[in-house]
């Protein structure tokens, strides 16, 4: 456990004299097997805390993606099954006790390696719940959120005629996400190793999915991660302005693609517009094995700019012999990378290179932001341990380590839980 205090600019921190940060949990997945839940308090004016208090075993042994519901007070763990022939598919019912431990509703085998999920919420309060299978599956499930059971819909096995390029690592398809698209209509698959986006079209009074044509993206460069981007949510303009950023692991790339909806729910279509590396401009060969692994488009706009997109970069150790974010410990530690990049334009075109910041220590698998933007909580792989990173939401500036907790074994995912979002103002914390 560590309590450290947070530094911002200026601007973040008379925002912060009027702007309360309430107590939050976290819930972190570790291929240890387990589910750590941790409370994150603010102690004082201008300190953060992290407690463990609850430690669940019921999604192992490889526990590799959380997906969570706040609103109805469900979480699914996806087993990646690394060490058996199997995955599974895991629900709990999140307990608003002092603890936030969890009560299993339902665990069943799934195809081998389901690594990431997604939900879809339909009309008359339907939940699908789709998953990608890294052993080259999609499957989907109709979920009760009052209960938070589910039933198996769907199973989608996907071939392809040869390997890739990159013959190691794409000797057969690999979908490593799943994503709804920002009008509810699509689900979207990067398959790393086919080299392919697979999209679905969803049904929303069956829940069932139907598949539509592949966009084909560079040969070699495996699709890990992507998000999407709505600027018209900023500016009020028209659908046709949907971007597209993926994050490829093979090639080491941030691409941005231009999204058109085909007519008559016939799929979706991607103009290229630009791609760079996903650590940026650095000339260092410590990149020359960087593997990039998730993509977050952070909320607001940064100084009128325009939106932060943030990448984590994991096997590129370019910060070297920083401060321990433990102050009890003075062995410096050496850390991977969170690059930033700005979206100028609304329209999405002109990405800019803002710079990188420590992750917090090595191969951050995984990362997530809190409601605001404000936190930024980092799942380090290799290292065991979550840290949480201040972050000024009006520069974009990724700050220091706030809040550390180790001994969590090889973290693959985090998920925030916080009182605004559940609409429960009696969370304090423990």
């Amino acid at each position: 456990m560590l309590t450290r205090h947070f530094s911002c600019s200026v601007v973040a921190l008379l925002a912060a004299t009027i702007t309360t940060v309430s107590a939050a949990r976290l819930y972190v997945s570790s291929y240890a097997g387990t589910i750590t839940t941790l409370d994150l308090a603010k102690v004082g004016n201008a300190s953060y805390q992290l407690a463990r208090l609850d430690t669940n075993n019921g999604c192992s042994p490889n526990a590799s993606w959380l997906q969570i519901d706040v609103k109805h007070r469900n979480l699914f763990c996806l087993d990646e099954g690394l060490t058996v022939g199997n995955g599974t598919l895991t629900s709990f019912k999140i307990k608003d006790n002092r603890n936030g431990s969890l009560s299993t509703v339902k665990h069943t085998v799934v195809p081998n390696a389901p690594v990431n999920s997604a939900i879809f919420n339909g009309p008359n309060g339907t939940q699908l719940l789709a998953v990608a299978h890294y052993a080259w599956a999609l499957t989907t499930w109709r979920v009760d959120p009052a209960t938070t059971s589910f039933n198996h819909l769907q199973s989608f096995n996907f071939t392809q005629p040869k390997p890739g390029p990159n013959a190691a690592r794409q000797a057969a398809p690999h979908p490593h996400q799943v994503l709804v698209d920002p009008f509810n209509k699509y689900l979207v698959v990067p398959d790393l190793g086919s080299d392919l986006i697979r999209v679905f079209y969803i049904d929303p009074q069956t829940l069932q999915v139907s598949p539509r044509p592949s966009i084909n993206v560079k040969p070699g460069s495996g699709p890990r991660h992507g998000v999407f981007y709505n600027s018209r949510r900023r500016s009020g303009i028209s659908r046709g302005e949907i971007n597209y950023y993926l994050v490829s692991e093979l090639s080491s790339t941030l691409t941005a693609y231009k999204v058109f909806y085909l007519p008559n729910n016939g799929g979706l279509g991607f103009t290229l517009l630009e791609s760079s590396h996903a650590w940026g401009s650095s000339n260092d060969t410590v990149f020359s094995g960087n593997a990039p692994a998730e993509i977050i488009a952070a909320p607001g706009a940064i100084a009128n700019k325009g939106v932060q997109l943030l990448i984590s970069n994991r096997n590129a150790t370019f910060f070297r012999d920083i401060k321990n974010p433990d102050p009890k410990n003075s062995t410096h530690i050496d850390s991977d990378t969170l690059a930033s990049f700005t979206i100028l334009k609304s329209g999405g075109k002109g990405l800019q290179f803002r710079g990188l910041s420590p992750a917090g220590g090595s191969f951050p698998r995984h990362f997530s932001l809190n409601r605001d933007g404000s936190l930024i909580a980092v799942g380090l792989q290799n290292s065991g341990r979550l840290v949480i990173l201040d972050r000024c939401t009006h520069t974009g500036k990724i700050g220091s380590v706030v809040a550390d907790f180790e001994g969590l074994g090889q973290v693959t995912s985090v998920v925030w839980d916080e009182p605004e979002a559940r609409g429960d103002q009696s969370h304090h914390g423990s």
